[in-house]
């Protein structure tokens, strides 16, 4: 190797330095996904740099060959990288796959072995002619018909990189419209260079000062990672908004046709197999929305409330609002439709509702009684003070006792259901809330069979269900009487319902009993496991009845409507 000294030295090791330091400091940000191809670009531009600087430092063509095939490697990767992170910037992250990147890297795969078997074909480079430019040996590489093939698929992406990025600037904030003017300097003024170079309009013949141009990439680089948050600070493209919008959109045309809709707006008209862009609204549309966007009201901040059949044939709620799409100087160019899904938000407005309405029923119900016997207490109490006899004494503080025992009982009872209706209602699974009261039973206790279908039954309802479930099991425990050996626990499809049924093989219900056995205080103890557990599945609409035979066993039938059940298994998370 024989050495040689160039004026070109300092500034390429630089510019070698900058762009090598930003992919050093990159790495600890390396998760980003812009950052990625970002460390790619400045690791490709620093080995480019610094082979080109070990090339210019040398005088003989064997070293000048062996250095400008290990910069291939950079040289290769450069465009490439541009373009990755123009898509990343652009909100294309979706693009940047793995298996995107190694078809990009295909053709440079075939470039670096073409680079590294020119000598024994010489269709890359032809020939290499040495100059002398003050004192200094450059040797010019003549490019052969396979070096044109790859300048034209690396111009292409660069090109398409600085389209990419282009297109966003005047539809951008300003700081977002400073990020993409740097992007382009940095992209564009070595590729400039760059082209000067191949065409042979370089100021210094055989030789490329791309490399160079490099530390002005860097530095501009910098200026916009530290002043215009550049990667940190990213626009997000509106597609990509479009698409992850919740609430379903439908942009229509002037003439009423669909000329674009969101994922949920596919998802919310079960669209997803028949096309539907460019069809006429009405041909698409339920009538209720057709009609709202024929009326006045469509024009203005109206909401036009509609209810649509799911999947699962059960019925959702819907709000649709409708807005004027504008162009320049008010022209009218289409409107955009808005569906918004309100069916859990009404399920739980009308809920808290009821369960207000029932909760200060219950309040008054419970104080009625409560004062009923504070009066009876306060009534024995007077006449204990002037009974004189001792039987009659002792009755009267029996009945006191009873009374006062009845109270703690209620007190008790307040507390355990203090929280209905404070709660929105929610989605419970059947079998989590039934396992923890059966998982502890001793072994001579009735043996309780789980049969719930389908696997992973949800039901909608508030969530002091679970005492529900603990008052059918605890009555069945306490009133089955001893031949009682099981108690089943089933669910079935009925009618467009969902019935869970809780039934024993015990004494049952007398025919006679049937009639109250939900109303307050009917019962052996406080009267009010029942009654409160009808209070508590009507909030979301669910009833409960006893279908039993007397002397054959007890059967609770807890009828779920269409709508107020699911199966956790095929529904996704929310």
């Amino acid at each position: 190797m024989i050495i040689q000294n160039t004026p070109f030295l300092v500034p390429l090791l630089i510019s070698a330095a900058i762009t090598g330091i930003l992919a050093v400091i990159s790495l600890k940000h390396r998760d980003a996904p812009i950052i990625r191809p970002f460390i790619l670009l400045m690791c490709a531009t620093t080995l480019w740099t610094v082979m080109s600087v070990f090339q210019l430092e040398s005088a003989d063509l064997a070293s000048n060959i062996l250095f400008n095939t290990l910069e291939y490697p950079g040289i290769v990767s450069v465009p490439i990288a541009w373009l990755l992170i123009v898509l990343c910037y652009t909100g294309r992250e979706h693009l940047v796959t793995l298996k995107n990147t190694l078809l990009l890297f295909i053709v440079p795969a075939i470039v670096l072995i073409l680079v590294a078997t020119n000598p024994y074909h010489h269709l890359y480079y032809t020939t290499y002619i040495p100059d002398v430019v003050n004192g200094i040996v450059i040797w010019n590489f003549v490019h052969g018909p396979l070096f044109w093939i790859h300048a034209g698929y690396s111009y292409l992406l660069t090109g398409i990189a600085l389209l990419l990025i282009a297109s966003r600037f005047f539809s951008s904030p300003v700081i977002y419209r400073k990020q993409i003017l740097l992007l382009l300097i940095a992209a564009g003024a070595p590729t400039l260079v760059n082209i000067l170079y191949v065409m042979g309009f370089d100021p210094v013949p055989g030789l490329d000062l791309t490399p160079v141009m490099f530390m002005i990439t860097g530095i501009i680089l910098v200026l916009a990672i530290i002043r215009y948050q550049l990667f940190s600070l990213a626009p997000v493209a509106y597609p990509v908004i479009f698409t992850a919008i919740d609430a379903g959109i439908i942009v229509l045309d002037r003439n009423d046709r669909i000329s674009d809709l969101n994922p949920a707006a596919l998802k919310i008209f079960n669209e997803t197999c028949r096309p539907v862009i460019g069809q006429p609204v009405t041909d698409t549309l339920l009538p209720g929305i057709i009609a709202f966007l024929q009326s006045e009201e469509s024009g203005r901040d109206a909401v036009f409330p509609v209810t649509l059949q799911g999947r699962n044939g059960a019925a959702r709620d819907y709000e649709v609002a409708c807005r004027t799409i504008s162009a320049g100087a008010g022209e009218y160019c289409g409107r955009l439709l808005m569906i918004r899904d309100v069916t859990e938000m009404r399920q739980a407005s009308r809920a808290i509702e009821t369960a207000n309405r029932k909760l200060n029923l219950l309040s008054s119900i419970t104080r009625h009684d409560m004062l009923n016997k504070l009066t009876g207490l306060a009534t024995y109490l007077e006449l204990a003070k002037e009974e004189k006899e001792e039987a009659t004494l002792h009755t009267y503080i029996e009945n006191m006792v009873k009374i006062s025992r009845v109270l703690q009982e209620e007190l008790e009872f307040t507390r355990d259901y203090q929280d209905l209706g404070v709660k929105t209602p929610t989605w419970q699974n059947v079998n989590t809330l039934v396992q923890p009261n059966v998982a502890f039973f001793p072994a001579h206790y009735p043996r309780v069979e789980i049969a719930i279908h389908p696997v992973g039954l949800e039901i909608y309802a508030d969530p002091l269900l679970e005492k529900v479930f603990y008052n059918l099991i605890d009555n069945a425990l306490r009133y089955g009487g001893g031949k009682m050996n099981m108690i089943r626990v089933t669910s079935c499809e009925e009618n467009g319902s969902m019935i869970i049924t809780f039934a024993d093989n015990g004494e049952g219900i007398a025919a006679k009993d049937k009639p109250l056995l939900f109303t307050k205080g009917f019962g052996k103890n406080t009267g009010l496991g029942l009654f409160l557990s009808r209070e508590i599945l009507s909030i979301t609409g669910i009833t409960i009845r006893e279908n039993g035979t007397p002397g054959e066993g007890a059967r609770f039938e807890i009828t779920v409507p269409c709508g107020e059940y699911r199966s956790s298994v095929d529904t996704p998370e929310e």
